[in-house]
């Protein structure tokens, strides 16, 4: 005999309640149009309400489980997203790839954020397409399916037709809600939307109220047309002077609320010049220029503005935080409470208090490293909801901005910085710095030359930092030093530095040439920018533009970052020198043939902003199957999990309410109630309006057809205790009630052991509560014994 699959059929009523909660989700969707611009949006918006919607309304005609529906309405998404929301990375223009999978879990979970953060309109990256596209497919998915299985049961029924249908507009209205949220302040038609959607839904809210009610129109035809015209005609009318109205009264687009205006991008420094570059700033243009002043700084303390790591022959600058999130560049949104560095032994604290006058950039002025930081005063926008931290290095910024009328406290730790004696017998570090790039062969062979026959790190770079001091001298290029100094770290720069006599140049340089060498010698190092002004203890320091330095950091394991400070303080420097000062003791090695210094530049190029930045090979990328896997793995499981655990919750709150609410006796009489649930939930029918016996009867039947296991003496034993203790009269014990309670989840327990795996999950996901009015009756009524 062959089998037929059997096909359901939708009434009218259900067809249109599915028509209004399109419509309603196709008026929310145009509300994502500022966002996207150029209506690049549609195919993918409207793409996911057809594609929710038909996998709602299939899976309800072919009768399959909710369960099913989810996953097809899941395989649905990923079969169509590709052709609807990327395009781009299909095969054959319509065929899901790698790409196009991990694009759209991506969006999916990613997608919001980057459409709040990213400059409208939103073209990249391709998986923020996905963002229309998942909204339309979820809300239809969800509100269609309600409309299909669950509206209907409320027609059945005979009531409560309109509450329903007043929650299946909660969608389409969060879907509008969304538009708004995620747009910009220019909205799209917001005034005629917005009449559109509230006529739609007040309209089929009142058509449903009159279905629901079984109201019947037998008025003759003419009073039907009437009646017919007059809605019409109020409807319309609703909608032209509403939008009108709308349109004219509508707030300013300054006053719109949307989150892109309150959302704060994630912070690149990348995004903004090297802090090292603009040293000459500081030097020439701002050299007698107040910047801010300092209360609580010592003698000797030095000012922490900005740590770089990264060198690409151009310019020093932080690591990009896409390549490790232990990168310079990484930096935290934290409290006003900072956590110390992993690799820092601390030292001396401080507490400093900052006032900024001309001081203008994201780099905030700190002291040491910050356990705590607090803003006393500020102008605009609140920089404690902007600061970000890189712990790591010690630096901070703020992205909205430091300048003037900025007034903040600091409580900071400085680095402990043990003996060369004990450094001695201390390894560097082992970190996993940014590679230099592009450093010229001149930067080696000195760097063998200056280390000299030291066998230690720290002599060795005591040694470099002895020989640029002694054999240097400081210039910042200024009209009145004796000779002048080109700016610049870059390759061209320290090249000049080193074949050319005298070596001139200033923090800048001397930094990043100490750095350099130590590097190519194998120690992991960095440049910090800072200024170093003149202390008088007791009184406030005013930091001004020729205070600004740089030194470099060196890591030993155990200890922290060691600093050092290569900068000559000799300025003399000799217009023409044939010979250099020896060194004691220099190393006699073969010294590379001279190097010809290149075409002298007034400037270095410095570069402001990286734009073709190119990935480690060494970084890490999580695989595009590994998101797709993910994905189709983890929803599946939290759609299981979830429901789960919020049943779990509800079973244990209930029993833990009848075990520990009321006198002795009611608790007793919610053993059984417990009792009764749990077999409900195992898919027994309990009895209503029948005693606690003849509820055991029954349920003792039900089981032995079922082939459930049931206690020993049965449920009517435990029926009678538990009437026993509610109607004897007799004061009833906490043992009396822990024992129906036992008894009562030694029966549960054997029922589900007994019902097999499929069944007892299945009972897991359902809750009862016992009636009233069925479960709680004796065996011979209110006053008769057990």
């Amino acid at each position: 005999m062959t089998r037929t699959t059997t096909i359901d059929r939708l009434s009218a009523t259900t067809w249109i309640d599915v028509a209004v909660v399109v419509v309603l989700s196709a008026i929310a969707v145009l509300g994502f149009e500022p966002a996207f611009g150029h209506f690049s949006f549609v195919t993918a918006a409207f793409g996911g309400l057809v594609v929710g919607t038909a996998a709602a309304v299939l899976c309800r005609l072919f009768r399959l489980s909710v369960p099913l529906t989810v996953a097809v309405a899941l395989a649905a998404y990923f079969l169509f997203g590709t052709p609807l929301a990327m395009p781009g990375s299909a095969t054959l223009g319509v065929l899901p790839s790698l790409d196009s999978l991990s694009g759209l879990v991506i969006g999916a979970v990613f997608g919001w954020s980057d459409a709040v953060t990213l400059q409208a309109p939103l073209e990249a990256p391709p998986y923020v397409a996905v963002v229309p596209y998942v909204a339309g497919w979820l809300v239809t998915l969800v509100s269609v399916s309600l409309a299909v299985r669950w509206l209907p049961r409320a027609r059945a029924r005979g009531g409560r037709g309109v509450g329903r249908a007043a929650v299946l507009v909660a969608g389409p209205l969060a879907l509008f809600v969304a538009g708004i949220l995620l747009g910009t302040v220019d909205a799209y038609l917001a005034a005629v939307r917005g009449v559109a959607f509230a006529a739609i839904t007040l309209l089929w809210l009142a058509w449903r109220r009159a279905r629901s009610a079984a109201v019947e129109v037998v008025a003759d035809p003419g009073l039907r047309r009437r009646r017919i015209v007059g809605v019409g005609s109020v409807v319309l009318g609703a909608v032209v002077v509403g939008a009108l109205a709308g349109s004219a009264l509508a707030p300013p687009p300054a006053s719109r609320f949307v989150l892109r205006q309150e959302v704060t991008p994630p912070f690149d420094p990348l995004d903004y010049p090297s802090p090292l570059a603009g040293f000459r700033q500081y030097t020439k243009d701002l050299q007698k220029t107040e910047l801010f002043t300092v209360d609580g700084l010592t003698s000797g303390q030095v000012i922490r503005l900005a740590t770089m790591d990264s060198y690409d022959g151009v310019v020093w600058t932080l690591t990009d935080p896409k390549d490790s999130p232990d990168a310079s560049g990484s930096f935290e949104l934290l409290g006003s409470t900072i956590p110390e560095p992993r690799l820092f032994t601390p030292g001396s604290t401080s507490t400093a208090t900052i006032d900024i006058q001309e001081y203008s950039d994201v780099w905030l002025p700190t002291v040491g490293y910050l356990t705590k930081l607090g803003f006393d005063a500020y102008q605009g926008t609140d920089p404690s909801t902007t600061v970000r931290v890189n712990t790591a290095t010690g630096t901070t910024a703020v992205t909205s901005g430091v300048k003037d009328g900025l007034r903040y406290s600091v409580d900071a730790t400085a680095q402990k910085i043990p003996s060369d004696k004990a450094l001695a017998k201390v390894a560097p570090a082992r970190l996993e710095l940014p590679p230099v790039t592009n450093v010229p062969d001149i930067v080696s062979a000195k760097a063998e030359e200056y280390a000299g026959s030291a066998t230690t790190a720290i002599q060795k770079l005591r040694n470099l930092e002895r020989s640029l001091k002694t054999l240097g001298y400081l210039s910042h290029g200024r009209a009145s030093d004796p000779v002048p100094s080109r700016a610049g770290e870059g390759a061209d720069r320290m090249t000049d530095l080193f074949a050319k006599s005298p070596m001139v140049g200033d923090q800048e340089q001397y930094s990043s040439a100490f750095a350099l060498m130590a590097r190519r010698l194998g120690y992991p190092t960095r440049v910090v920018m800072g200024f170093a002004p003149k202390v008088v203890d007791g009184k406030p320091t005013t930091v001004t533009g020729n205070d600004v330095t740089a030194w470099d950091e060196v890591a030993f394991d155990g200890v922290g970052w060691v600093p050092f400070f290569p900068t000559p303080t000799k300025t003399d420097a000799p217009k023409n020198q044939t010979t250099k000062p020896k060194l004691e003791p220099q190393p006699q090695v073969r010294q590379p043939p001279p190097a010809d210094p290149k075409a002298q530049d007034l400037l270095t190029p410095v570069k402001t902003k990286d734009n073709e930045r190119k990935k480690s090979a060494t970084g890490f990328a999580i695989p595009a199957w590994a998101w797709v896997v993910g994905g189709i793995v983890v929803i599946p499981l939290v759609l299981y999990f979830v429901p789960l655990l919020i049943v779990a919750a509800l079973k244990r709150r209930r029993r833990r309410r009848r075990l520990t609410t009321g006198p002795p006796d009611r608790r007793a009489a919610g053993a059984w109630d417990e009792l009764a649930d749990g077999y409900d939930e195992l898919g027994l029918s309990v009895p209503r309006n029948a005693t606690r016996l003849q509820a055991a009867a029954a349920l003792e039947a039900q089981s032995g057809e079922q082939n459930l296991r049931v206690p020993q003496g049965g449920l009517a034993t435990l029926a009678r205790d538990v009437d026993a203790a509610v109607f004897d009269g007799s004061e009833v014990s906490t043992d009396r009630v822990d024992a129906v309670w036992r008894a009562s989840d030694a029966a549960i327990g054997d029922a589900r052991s007994s019902a097999g795996g499929l069944r007892s999950r299945l009972a897991a996901f359902r809750y009862r509560r016992a009636a009233k009015d069925g479960r709680g009756k004796g065996s011979r009524g209110k006053k008769g014994s057990a």
